[in-house]
């Protein structure tokens, strides 16, 4: 017994839904390609909010996304987990201060 045409996904949605997966793919490697050679010259940070929300940091240029420990913001940073940081306190790196919104919007999600 078939299904009925109208309970399985349309051919024109199921088509788009394919070229969707393919260029988030695309995407995807992009970024990682970027986000290893990047030097993170520009970074941006949303501070520490109460409620456990930590501070986060994301690369202008390359989009990489860093969470801070409980004691990170402003010229003290640490990585979440306290590993190595890659968007840290370097030696000509800017950081600017931005709100949560700013950082949310800044994202890019694959």
């Amino acid at each position: 017994m078939r299904p009925l045409a109208e309970a399985v996904i349309a051919p024109a949605i199921q088509t788009a839904l394919s070229a969707v997966s393919k260029s988030q793919g695309a995407l995807r490697d992009a970024l990682i390609e970027e986000q290893a050679i990047c030097d993170h010259r520009i970074v941006s940070e949303a501070l520490w909010e109460s409620g456990g929300l930590p501070a986060i940091r994301i690369c202008n240029h390359c989009r990489l996304i860093e969470k801070g420990s409980h004691w990170s913001g402003g010229r003290t940073w640490s990585r979440h987990d306290f590993g190595r940081s890659d968007l840290g306190n370097e030696d000509g790196r800017l950081v600017q201060q931005i709100s949560r919104d700013q950082f949310y919007d800044m994202r890019i999600l694959v």
